[in-house]
């Protein structure tokens, strides 16, 4: 009786493993700047593509400069980010398949309702940096090499400030979305792109408090590196050129949050 058990179950385990084995999932990898989640764009992204293709889309969520550099290491064979400088080092370096800039969406500044700092009565960013500055308020920081801190540092050089000078400067390098919880919690002042916020706002008592600067513009790339052959970076690239078709774009030009465009297809 022993016998005849212990020769089923190993029957039944070799037939669990051959179906197993049987069951090859197709999967592309990238690495993706915190705000593709944040905003919720990522998701919609999975979905469709594994509708269209087959492939299921995995993603490291991080910020665009740890992105490039696994990127370099060849950790993943298409990255999405939005720092237009480290990008250009990167191609420069090298020199991947494909570099293409295709949505942009904006940067904005948010804040508490009061405005103690009154950034909401200045034309430019800049000039709101500047405010945020003279009056010590407090201001949270990515700190964190991703596009929106790589921002943050261009507009801080603008007004011409070191904002560490501020005792109420906090560098507490965290992703955008747990930024902005902390920044509501505070009652600080953050640069955070428009979507993410849009996402979370209903839960925040923050306000947008200054948009529409052109030096706001916050323009995404996707990056497909060379990587040879395999059945991962052909999977990854496909990836890329599905982003970059008319379905792809449509996904972006039809992405509303609570009714708000959110992205812009670069022309």
């Amino acid at each position: 009786m022993w016998l005849r058990q212990a020769k089923a179950g190993v029957a039944l385990l070799v037939v669990v493993l051959a179906v197993s084995c049987g069951r090859h999932e197709r999967a592309a990898v990238i690495a993706t700047t915190t705000s593709v989640e944040g905003s919720g764009l990522l998701q919609i992204m999975r979905v469709e593509f594994q509708r269209d293709t087959g492939i299921t889309l995995n993603a490291f969520v991080v910020g665009s400069g740890q992105a490039l550099r696994m990127a370099s290491k060849g950790d993943v064979d298409v990255t999405i980010t939005h720092d237009p400088g480290a990008e250009a080092l990167f191609v420069a370096q090298h020199r991947p398949e494909m570099y293409r800039r295709f949505m942009w969406n904006e940067f904005v500044i948010v804040g508490p309702p009061t405005d103690p700092a009154r950034v909401s009565r200045e034309p430019s960013a800049a000039g709101a940096f500047r405010r945020i500055q003279e009056t010590a308020s407090k201001f949270l920081s990515r700190n964190d090499q991703s596009g929106t801190y790589m921002k943050e540092l261009s507009l801080w050089r603008a007004a011409g400030v070191s904002p560490r000078a501020n005792i109420n400067y906090m560098p507490i390098g965290q992703p955008m979305a747990h930024l902005l919880r902390s920044a509501d919690e505070l009652q600080a002042y953050a640069l955070t792109d428009r979507a993410t916020f849009d996402e979370l706002a209903p839960s925040l008592h923050l306000a947008v408090l200054l948009a529409d600067d052109p030096a706001l513009r916050n323009v995404y790339s996707v990056i497909v590196t060379r990587g040879g052959d395999s059945e991962a970076h052909r999977n990854a690239r496909a990836f890329a050129h599905w982003l970059l078709s008319t379905e792809g774009r449509r996904i972006i030009e039809s992405f509303r949050i609570r009714g708000r465009r959110e992205l812009h297809w670069m022309e």
